[in-house]
């Protein structure tokens, strides 16, 4: 390496001995060239690594694309339903799929999805398509994918179909998952603690390959919470104490920022973008929901500062975007299933601890999904 003294140490030297000026050059061309044929030698090394890295992204890529390709084929060939399904998930990657309809008559007869040994690892439940992608995101920052296909259907009332997966590691627990059509260019991630980071969507998929952390929160044992599609629009953000916060997703900083000041104790729970002043549904697990039209919160310009209250609970389980014949699913601690129409919801126009729309008392609810009635 050459250093800027160096260079003064030479004109000084040649300017004391001009005599000594052409052995000068003769050694700096001499180490120039060194340089030059070292900067060579790692430009190569770059490239060939840059080779390696980008075939093995494509080669996990068509491989990915290949298997969806094979199930968009059985779909067409009618080997393979295209009636969506509802995912069972654990906090140890335990997975398991029933078919909607399925899952509709079981709520209505109020029979048990799953045994109660099986309901203890319960972490959430999710609305998913044959031709969709599930993306997960681990208490380590990783990301995982997979396909609803290939989650093996649940017998009714029993145990998981299939053992722990061994991509966790000890202590390791899946944190989030959403089930997406068709990926979008920027994804955002949010943590418990409320920070929020977008990443390219190329950059995500190398980042989940190769079992990296997808972002590094300022917050201790800090894990992501949410996936949310970052391309446009603002970012809202709800908290178990059902504080809420909007700003625009262009307004998050490169490296990431911090969406709003949370209490000790309280958390984010849900995310979700709103391209349009939209209503939205936010459930607790004593049974209340309340839907809010996002008109009345108006986003902030930029993340940051205290949350406002949507709704007066210290129990929220999630939120949703919100059209009239949608229906909300829940799943209690005994395996049973519920179904509330959103109609039966009323709008509010302040905070409020909203309708009571099911009795939770002694069976309170530990998942909630949003069902689509366009579906």
């Amino acid at each position: 390496m050459i250093r800027k003294g160096d260079i003064q140490w030479w004109v000084l030297e040649a300017k004391k001995h001009p005599e000594s000026a052409p052995t000068i050059i003769e050694e700096l061309a001499k180490r120039l060239a060194e340089l030059d044929a070292e900067n060579e030698r790692l430009r190569g090394e770059v490239i060939r690594l840059q080779r390696c890295t980008l075939a093995a992204t494509e080669s996990a890529e068509v491989s990915a694309l290949q298997e969806k390709v094979a199930t968009l084929q059985a779909l067409l060939d009618g080997e393979v339903s295209s009636e969506p399904s509802v995912v069972f998930l654990s906090n140890r990657l335990k997975s398991a799929r029933l078919p909607l309809s399925q899952v509709q008559r079981l709520a209505r007869e109020a029979r048990p999805v799953l045994g109660r040994q099986a309901m203890l690892a319960v972490s959430r439940l999710l609305l998913a398509h044959p031709h969709d992608e599930l993306l997960l995101l681990t208490s380590q920052g990783r990301g995982l994918k997979a396909l609803p296909t290939s989650i093996p259907t649940l017998v009714e009332g029993g145990d998981w179909p299939t053992a722990d997966d061994q991509e966790l590691a000890t202590g390791e627990r899946v944190t989030a998952a959403m089930a997406v059509a068709a990926p979008p260019r920027f994804w955002t991630v949010v943590t418990r603690r409320g920070y929020v980071r977008q990443l390219l969507r190329i950059d995500f998929d190398r980042r989940v390959e190769r079992g990296d952390q997808l972002l590094e929160s300022p917050f201790s044992n800090d894990a992501p919470v949410a996936l949310v599609n970052g391309d446009r629009g603002d970012l809202l953000l709800v908290t178990r104490w059902g504080k809420g916060v909007r700003f625009p997703q262009r307004a998050i900083e490169g490296q990431g920022s911090v969406a709003l000041e949370l209490e000790p104790d309280d958390e984010i729970v849900a995310a979700l973008p709103l391209l349009s002043d939209t209503n939205i549904l936010v459930v607790t697990a004593a049974g209340y929901a309340i839907r809010r039209n996002m008109a009345r919160l108006e986003a902030r310009s930029r993340p940051g500062g205290a949350g406002r209250t949507l709704i007066q609970a210290f129990d929220v389980l999630g939120a949703f975007p919100c059209e009239p014949e949608d229906q909300l699913l829940y799943l209690t601690y005994s395996g049973k299933l519920t179904l509330v129409s959103a109609d039966d919801i009323p709008p509010y126009t302040r905070s409020s601890k909203g309708a009571r729309v099911r009795t939770f008392d002694r069976d309170p609810a530990v998942a909630v999904a949003s069902v689509p009635g366009t579906l």
